[in-house]
C-alpha cells in the first residue's frame, strides 16, 4: 500500500493543487517513507476540491488532457464535473468486475438498470461494468414501473440494479426470475431491518448487494453474496478513518470520518479527501478475499457533531435509526440543553402518540448506536417547522 501511495503522490505532485497542499506541510514525495509520513499530508475538504474542479478545464489543475468522459453531479443548486480518462474507466471496470464475481454474477446474467442516465454517472457506471464483465445489460432508467416489470419478466432478468424502494415496488408486481439485487441511492445496510424487509418483498430468495460510492470516487465499497458488510476496494482507493474534531486516525473498529485517497486515478484524483461520512471500518477477512469492511455502511454525517454529556454525538445517526421504523415517524427534532453544567438530550417525533409503546425499544436502540442516553423521547401529532437540531447551550440550530 505504501508503494502505491508513494507512486501516486509522485504523480499528484505535478499538479499545482496538490503540490501546494504538500508544501503546506513542508513535504515532498521523497519524504513519504511510511504511512505515518503520509498522515502528515493536509486533508482536502469538499469545498476546496469543488472550488478547483469547477474551474474551466484549461484553468483546472485536476483536469487531464486525456479525459474521455465528463459526467456531472449535483451540488447545491449547481453541477460539478466528474472527469474520467480511458485508463480511469478501465481500472474502474476491472475493480468492479472483481466485485461482480464476488456477488455471484456470471456472464449469463441479464441485468436491468433503473438508475438515471443522461448527465449523471450512476446508470452508465453500472451498465459499463456489467458489459465489461461480460454480462448483459438493459438500460431501463428510472420510473415507469409497469413497463419495467413487463420487460424484466419478458426477458427473464436475473439481476436488478435499483434503489431499494423502487425494487420493492417492482417486487409487488412479481418478478420471479430475479436472483440478485444491487441496491444504492439511499441508506440500506445502515438501517436495521431494512435488508430483511426488502428480501421479504420477493417471492424467492434474492442476494442483495449494497454499494457505497461518490460521484468523484466510484467505486469505494460493495458487499458480496455473503452479505457481511461493505468491503473497501483497497486496490482502488486507500481509506482512513479519523476523529472529525482532531483529524487523528482512530483505531480499527472505532467510529469516525471516512477519508479517501485514489491509488491510480489520472483525472480529478483525490488525496486525503474528507468525505464527511461517518462510518466504522473493521479488519475482518471474508471468504470472498476482502478484509476491510464497513459492517454498517455509512451511519451518519460528521458535519453535525456535538459534544453531549462528554460524548461525541452525531444527530444524523438519529435519522438512520428512525428509518428502522418505516411509516411511523414523519419528522424529528433533537434538542440539547444544559442546567448547572449537566447536559440534557430530548427527542421530539412527529407521529401518532398511540405508538408510545415503541419508545422504550427506540431509546435502547439510540443509546446503543449513539452511546448517549436521551433524557426524554416524546411523540407529538404535529411538529412545528424548524431545524433538525437545536443546541440551546450555544444557540446553534441546523
Amino acid at each position: 500500500m505504501l508503494e502505491l501511495l508513494r507512486a501516486q503522490i509522485e504523480k499528484l505532485y505535478q499538479l499545482d493543487f496538490y503540490r501546494r497542499r504538500l508544501a503546506q506541510a513542508s513535504l515532498k514525495p521523497a519524504d513519504i517513507k511510511s504511512l505515518a509520513d503520509f498522515a502528515r499530508i493536509p486533508f482536502t475538504s469538499s469545498a476546496e476540491f469543488q472550488a478547483e474542479i469547477r474551474k474551466k478545464p484549461r484553468e483546472c489543475s485536476l483536469y487531464n488532457p486525456q479525459v474521455t468522459r465528463i459526467n456531472f453531479s449535483p451540488s447545491g443548486e449547481d453541477l460539478y464535473p466528474v472527469y474520467q480518462t480511458a485508463a480511469d474507466l478501465e481500472r474502474m471496470h476491472q475493480v468492479c468486475a472483481r466485485t461482480l464475481r464476488a456477488a455471484g454474477v456470471t456472464s449469463q446474467d441479464l441485468a436491468a438498470i433503473t438508475f438515471g442516465y443522461h448527465l449523471f454517472i450512476a446508470g452508465l457506471f453500472y451498465q459499463n461494468q456489467f458489459e465489461y464483465y461480460g454480462a448483459k445489460a438493459i438500460p431501463l432508467g428510472p420510473g415507469e414501473s409497469e413497463r419495467a416489470v413487463r420487460i424484466i419478466n419478458d426477458y427473464e432478468v436475473t439481476v436488478l440494479v435499483s434503489n431499494p424502494t423502487f425494487a420493492m415496488k417492482l417486487a409487488e408486481q412479481g418478478i420471479p426470475s430475479l436472483r440478485t439485487l444491487f441496491v444504492g441511492g439511499e441508506p440500506f445496510t445502515s438501517v436495521e431491518g431494512y435488508p430483511a424487509r426488502v428480501k421479504a418483498a420477493f417471492s424467492r430468495p434474492v442476494a442483495i448487494i449494497d454499494s457505497y460510492s461518490m460521484a468523484n470516487c466510484m467505486p469505494i465499497a460493495r458487499s458480496c453474496q455473503r452479505e457481511t458488510g461493505l468491503h473497501i476496494m483497497d486496490e482502488f482507493v486507500y481509506a482512513e478513518v479519523i476523529d472529525p474534531a482532531s483529524g487523528q486516525l482512530v483505531a480499527p473498529g472505532e467510529k469516525g470520518e471516512l477519508v479517501l485517497t485514489h491509488l491510480h486515478k489520472q483525472a480529478a484524483p483525490l488525496l486525503r479527501y474528507r468525505t464527511g461520512d461517518l462510518t466504522v471500518i473493521e479488519e475482518t477477512p471474508c471468504a470472498c478475499g476482502r478484509r476491510l469492511t464497513m459492517p454498517k455502511g455509512i451511519i451518519g454525517r460528521t458535519d453535525d457533531m456535538l459534544k453531549v454529556k462528554g460524548v461525541k454525538f452525531w444527530p444524523s445517526q438519529v435519522g438512520t435509526v428512525l428509518r428502522s421504523y418505516p411509516g411511523l415517524f414523519n419528522r424529528y427534532r433533537v434538542q440539547v440543553s444544559s442546567s448547572r453544567g449537566v447536559d440534557s438530550l430530548r427527542l421530539l417525533l412527529e407521529g401518532d402518540p398511540a405508538n408510545s409503546a415503541l419508545l422504550d425499544g427506540l431509546a435502547e436502540r439510540l443509546k446503543t448506536e449513539t452511546l448517549v442516553k436521551f433524557n426524554q423521547i416524546e411523540i407529538v401529532e404535529k411538529l412545528a417547522p424548524g431545524p433538525l437540531v437545536v443546541d440551546g447551550r450555544a444557540g446553534r440550530k441546523f
